[in-house]
């Protein structure tokens, strides 16, 4: 049925006249949620660099304006306007929609133009039948007859009658010859040049971009040159580029590659993420990549050396040779040992794949790293093309808007990147401010020289070491004679008739014993996946970590010292499929590791040794560690500048943050971060405070919860545990339980209780609202146009809900997404951005939360749209069949029964149900590993109409459809509906700076909390939940 839904699009699509302005309303709201968007600004900065003429130029995303005639949507005539004439608004597209839409769909929705790729686990033979019963009907031509045939002529018929004056984009008609892509989007005109731009958020970035052919070119796509200049630009090991601006506190990252690919072009890229210093240093980082490119140069063979000085037999390899293929074999090792992936991924990705494989179907898999000898002689060419006058060379500096109101004439401390005296300009779609000139021929001179013998090359710059992280040993050890144990349980049930009835489930880890007290190590060797790849997850619980601001901040800290410290060293790790992650969190840290089992326990003992080394050495101080010190104040700079940059998110992520600051328990607001880091802080964070408390969070009182899984037996995980042992709990002691960090959810007040707490005359007299407690801010961004509002109803905590009530809530949380986007987004078209999920805080309150970004409505009306949707939702419950329920809660039993794809998954699943009892008693931890399947259980229905006899591996006090749906409304109407007298809900509002007004006004009145200050406040009238989760009920 679904596959047969599917091709009536490509059939008989209806493109509905009425359904015509909602979805352009939705366009114009993702164009309105993009404005503020660096990225879209970027993107949208680009496309206006390129020739006018080219079609990558085109305004990609449109809006409303654009994609009618300035909001007229028929092109119909204009008051005072002759007749048959029809006047075209400025700013408009000058089109008629829905007869653009058809005519598109009927010239490329054709079968000649189209692949089809159909995942599925019936036979081939069906999936064959199938896909010919439900596609033969596609057109193969655009000539060939459509449903729109007549309405097509009619509406043509409309259009000629209009005599189209032009368009804001100085078209004439839509007789017009269309723009083609014979022009070249970046010639000499639009390359050669450097741009500083001004970000919204706060960001520092160097990019050069040059013009290189698209990856399709038969140049690009045989041996794939580019990877190899990619690989050495981008390289992270002792003597690379990135390590020596690293080194000099210049960067924060690097990366290279192709970020840019159409049909007759690319765009290759050299991106340098810049710290304040780096910026002021942007003239000599420029110098520096451009002597790195020459560095590059020097190890190709020269032109004139014979096939066999180029790497024949016998001979040296060259060294770019021996990349190439280190490059091949790494790509042939993570083919080889590929895990199965979301399925809807897959057949998206090969769709694509196919139109470039039509010719090789063979290759449709293995194709994108299949990598031919290395040609020398293209690899030279696209070196050359790395020139400065082959460039786009773009600085992004929030800094350069001080230079709009300053003197021209005013000196600059750049030179050769020096842009005081370029006029700034604004682009036309999303309002990037920018300034430009062209790159002087001096100074393009200069980089292009380095290594000439005119200009030498940096001696620190050196070409990376070969790799020798790239495993070899790929043997299972679930093959092992000692290891061949099952990797599934059988679980046996009862039915209604007294039969027993199997449900086979993957074995869970097990626990392992361990010499020291607070240490538990789960372990689990895979004989399902069968990749050689092992993970190792460990968590240090710690009370210190998150006991303050200034303490989160100063672990923060810590964890950017240490990855930046690692990185030179561990690169080729990386690049080999073995990776680490270690991140501080509020109840200690986490460190992660995964990758080819032959190497992976060497990086997890660099790793824990170096932690504990690095403290160490920070606590001796700048003088004695001139480059730590430089490390830990770029970590200070970048993260200052992270947590500042969240107060730009869209407005819904702030009011779930606001939300979250109100019914969870100790959650530090983003301003007292700030503070902390702040150069004028009262207290200024140092280099060895940072230590110690890292220290004492990582190797004092901690208990550690670990796992070992995938391609690793059971005494390979006790080394694993040993060195954790004699890593973080040797130096210390264990945590005892009653200091175990615990978060709590407080109780969102009832109406009665709110009014107990506010007044209750007073809040009636305040308040239009059906919600007592709201909580408002106005977006920080002084371009934010959207408005949002998210309505938490809060249904109670694990011990109150019991498993029933949050199976109720989960099954009512999926159907209310698809209700609520039907009703909100689509039908009335409040905004882009949509929302409602089941939300749990982080001591187990559980909550319904309903969401709406808008830049049309502001937040008093979103919240009053949603409190009328929960009553439409309320009436689709009570209006809804039975089949209907049975069909709803069977889709969650699947969604709940989904199996894990590949190993990482699987991983993923059981690691997350350890961490659920992270700050549980001992005799509470046991993690629930079925707790998935426990609950499906409780949805799978009984049939209603057996007289109660049960369906096969039903539980026994599983409901009807009937009495589940009456379960529903009961819970509805208790926690939901705005009557109830024990409904908890809180509306979180961020207005746009249109609001403004309103948030000012209501600033001070009884139940409006309006700053950190006044949530605060309320908390101390609020009592927690008991954080007890429900499965141990």
């Amino acid at each position: 049925g679904a596959l047969d839904r599917f091709s009536q699009f490509f059939k008989h699509p209806l493109f509905d006249s009425s359904m015509m302005d909602r979805e352009l309303r939705a366009i114009n709201s993702e164009y309105i949620n993009a404005i503020t968007s660096d990225t879209w600004r970027n993107y949208a900065l680009l496309k206006a660099s390129c020739d006018a003429d080219h079609s990558f130029s085109k305004f990609g995303c449109g809006n409303y304006n654009t994609l009618t005639n300035g909001g007229d949507m028929n092109m119909g005539k204009k008051e005072g306007s002759e007749e048959n004439e029809a006047v075209v608004v400025e700013g408009g597209g000058g089109t008629i929609p829905r007869l653009e839409v058809v005519e598109f769909w009927k010239k490329h929705y054709v079968g000649k133009n189209m692949k089809l790729v159909v995942v599925g686990k019936a036979h081939l033979d069906e999936l064959e039948k199938l896909v010919h019963e439900c596609f033969s009907d596609v057109r193969g031509d655009s000539n060939d007859p459509s449903p729109f045939d007549d309405a097509l002529e009619e509406m043509k018929h409309e259009r000629q009658q209009l005599l189209f004056a032009g368009t804001a984009n100085g078209a004439t008609d839509k007789e017009m010859e269309e723009v083609t892509t014979a022009t070249t989007a970046f010639g000499s005109s639009q390359l050669g040049i450097i741009r500083e731009v001004i970000p919204v958020a706060e960001m520092r970035t160097l990019k050069l971009l040059f013009g290189f052919p698209p990856l399709d070119d038969a140049m690009m796509n045989d041996s794939k040159p580019h990877r190899v200049l990619s690989h050495l630009l981008g390289h992270e090991s002792p003597g690379s580029l990135h390590s020596l601006l690293n080194e000099e506190g210049y960067i924060n990252g690097l990366s290279s590659g192709v970020t840019l690919d159409v049909s007759d072009f690319s765009m290759f890229s050299i991106t340098v993420s810049l710290t304040p210093k780096g910026m002021n240093e942007r003239d000599k980082i420029i110098d520096l990549i451009f002597q790195y490119i020459s560095l590059i140069k020097q190890s190709l063979p020269s032109p004139a050396a014979s096939e066999e000085e180029k790497g024949g037999e016998n001979h040296h390899t060259p060294v770019l040779k021996e990349y190439h293929d280190e490059i091949r074999r790494i790509g042939q090792i993570n083919f080889d040992f590929s895990e199965n992936g979301d399925p809807t991924s897959f057949a998206s990705g090969m769709a694509r794949r196919l139109f470039k494989y039509e010719e090789n179907p063979q290759e449709i898999l293995i194709g994108p790293i299949l990598m031919e000898n290395l040609d020398f002689d293209i690899t030279q060419k696209l070196l050359e093309l790395l020139h400065p006058s082959n460039a786009l060379i773009t600085i992004t500096d929030p800094d350069a808007a001080a230079a709009i109101d300053v003197d021209s004439n005013d000196s600059s401390m750049y030179q050769d990147t020096d842009l005081m005296d370029s006029s700034w300009q604004q682009e036309k779609w999303y309002g990037a401010k920018y300034r430009q000139k062209e790159i002087d021929p001096q100074v393009m001179e200069k980089w292009a020289s380095y290594g000439s013998g005119k200009l030498s090359i940096d001696s620190r710059l050196k070409l990376p070491e070969l790799n020798k992280f790239i495993a070899t040993d790929f043997s299972l050890r679930c093959d092992d004679d000692d290891n061949r144990d099952t990797d599934s349980i059988t679980i046996t049930s009862t039915n209604g008739d007294d039969t027993n009835v199997a449900t086979t489930m993957p074995t869970p880890p097990k626990l392992l014993p361990q010499d020291l007290p607070g240490v538990r190590m789960h372990h689990k060797m895979d004989t399902t996946y069968r990749v050689p790849k092992t993970f190792i997850k460990i968590h240090l619980t710690s009370p210190n970590v998150y006991k303050s601001p200034r303490s989160m901040t100063l672990n923060r800290l810590y964890e950017k010292v240490l990855n930046d410290d690692l990185t030179s060293f561990v690169y080729d790790a990386r690049l080999a499929g073995c990776h680490y992650r270690v991140a501080c969190t509020p109840t200690g840290f986490r460190i992660s590791l995964s990758g080819y089992s032959e190497k992976l326990t060497d990086l997890l003992d660099v790793l824990t040794s170096r932690m504990l080394s690095l403290a160490e050495e920070m606590l001796e101080g700048p003088a004695a560690r001139p480059a730590l010190y430089q490390m830990f104040q770029k970590a200070q700079q970048n993260l200052l500048r992270q947590t500042k940059n969240i107060r730009l998110d869209k407005p819904y992520s702030t009011a779930v943050y606001n939300s979250r600051l109100l019914f969870e328990d100790k959650i530090w607001n983003i301003q007292r971060y700030i503070d902390e880091m702040e150069e004028d802080a009262y207290n200024p964070l140092t280099m060895e405070e940072c230590a110690k408390v890292a220290e004492e969070c990582l190797f004092g009182r901690v208990k550690v919860e670990s796992l070992c899984m995938g391609n690793i037996d059971e005494q390979s995980a006790k080394e694993v545990g040993k060195v954790i042992e004699d890593h973080f709990l040797k130096l210390g002691r264990p945590l005892s339980e009653d200091e175990t960090p615990v978060f709590k959810s407080l109780k969102i007040p009832t109406k009665s209780e709110a009014k107990a707490i506010l007044g209750g005359s007073v809040v009636e007299e305040a308040q239009s609202s059906k919600i007592p407690i709201i909580i408002e801010e106005l977006a920080f961004s002084e371009k934010e146009e959207n408005n949002a509002v998210e309505v938490l109803l809060q249904v109670g905590c694990g011990l109150t809900l019991g498993q029933e009530g949050v199976a109720l809530l989960a099954l009512l949380g999926n159907m209310a997404y698809n209700s609520a986007f039907s009703q909100l987004r689509t039908k009335e078209q409040l905004g882009y951005l949509v929302s409602a999920t089941t939300r749990t805080g982080s001591g187990g309150g559980y909550a319904l939360s309903v969401g709406v970004q808008s830049s049309t409505t502001l937040p008093a009306e979103l919240e009053n749209r949603i409190e009328a949707w929960l009553l439409t939702f309320h009436k689709e419950l009570v209006e809804m069949s039975e089949e209907r329920i049975a069909m709803e809660a069977a889709a969650v039993v699947a969604q709940l029964r989904e199996r894990d794809m590949k190993l990482s998954d699987e991983v993923g699943s059981y690691w997350g149900e350890i961490m659920l009892t992270e700050t549980l008693s001992e005799k509470l931890k046991q993690p629930a590993f079925d707790r998935k399947e426990r609950m499906a259980k409780f949805l799978t229905l009984r049939d209603g109409n057996t007289n109660g006899d049960l369906h096969a591996n039903v539980d026994e006090q599983s409901f009807t459809p009937a009495e589940l749906k009456q379960k529903m409304i009961d819970f509805f109407d208790r926690h939901f509906s705005a009557e109830s007298p024990e409904r908890r809900a809180i509306s979180s509002r961020v207005y746009g700076q249109k609001g403004k007004s309103i948030y000012l006004d209501n600033i001070g009145k009884p139940g409006y909390l309006s700053n950190y200050d006044d949530i605060r406040h309320m908390q101390q009238f609020m009592s927690s939940w008991p954080a007890i989760p429900y499965w141990l009920i």
